[in-house]
């Protein structure tokens, strides 16, 4: 992944840049009901667990609980136990398969919404030229955007490679609702898929945990968490073509007045003259 992240505000955010907080949404919020959801591949859960029962060697578990009484049978009985027991652990999977695939489904679900529950998201952009973005959550091109720096300690949170959080990944288009394994390690890959119609936002994420925030906002009856954004992982602001000189003097004046943010730099869009395009 190369080059920085991009997102795309409303004149009011410029509290961000004063507060250095920014806000990691909670799913719950999202503008896609569709997002986070998934269907559950009992099928394939179904031929992986069989599999799994099919290499379950019983004489082998039972030695390791009572070391020495297997030398005591002979190979043909040997032989007739593992068939049978092979054909047992089979029957009884038939005989309770509904009910052990009703509960893997519960619990996913469970899993699911506990996630969800303690999970808050940092959508960013790869492109700071899309002009529906601009309009869609600058404000009509009258917001702004700030530039980050991905190579920065602020997107490398990650403690280790089985860690889901702390890092940037980039968000999956497709036209089906992605479709989860149970038994797969990757439960939480359906939280990066959303559908191609949203493919014009080149997004990528990174999660979270709640409790990671600093400060909580209700506004019309939502909670949004806080969490702190260093100023060295802002590189630039770029305002939008249709910012007001009232917006203009004031990010210049936050940027002016911090040592912090000497750094930062203060573009403005303009629209092109000959295209359907921002420049800057």
């Amino acid at each position: 992944m190369g080059g920085n992240m991009y997102k795309y505000l409303p004149p009011e955010r410029v509290d961000i840049l004063e507060n250095n907080l920014i806000c990691f949404n909670n799913p719950v919020n999202f503008n896609d009901p569709f997002e986070f959801s998934t269907s559950i591949n009992l099928h394939t859960f179904d031929k992986k667990l069989i599999n799994m029962l099919d290499g379950v060697n019983l004489l082998e578990e039972f030695s390791k609980q009572n070391p020495g009484l297997l030398d005591m049978l002979d190979k043909a009985s040997k032989e007739v136990i593992t068939k049978q027991s092979e054909s047992l652990l089979t029957q009884l999977y038939e005989q309770r398969k509904q009910n052990i695939s009703d509960f893997v489904h519960n619990q996913f679900q469970l899993f699911n919404t506990h996630f969800i529950s303690t999970t808050r998201v940092l959508s960013l952009s790869e492109d700071p030229k899309n002009i529906l973005m601009w309009g869609h959550y600058a404000q009509s091109h009258t917001g702004f955007v700030i530039e980050l720096d991905q190579s920065h300690e602020f997107f490398k949170q990650r403690r280790s490679a089985k860690d889901e959080y702390g890092f940037l990944r980039q968000v999956i288009y497709q036209d089906d609702l992605p479709n989860t394994d149970p038994l797969s390690s990757l439960h939480v890959n359906h939280f990066l898929v959303k559908s191609t119609c949203w493919k014009y936002e080149q997004e990528w994420r990174m999660l979270l945990p709640e409790f990671y925030s600093e400060k909580k906002l209700e506004a019309n009856g939502k909670i949004f968490d806080l969490f702190h954004l260093p100023s060295k992982a802002i590189k630039n602001i770029i305002l939008g073509c249709k910012a007001t000189n009232d917006l203009e003097h004031k990010l210049a004046f936050i940027l002016a007045n911090r040592k912090d943010y000497s750094h930062v730099k203060l573009l403005k869009a303009i629209r092109s003259t000959t295209k359907f395009e921002v420049l800057f």
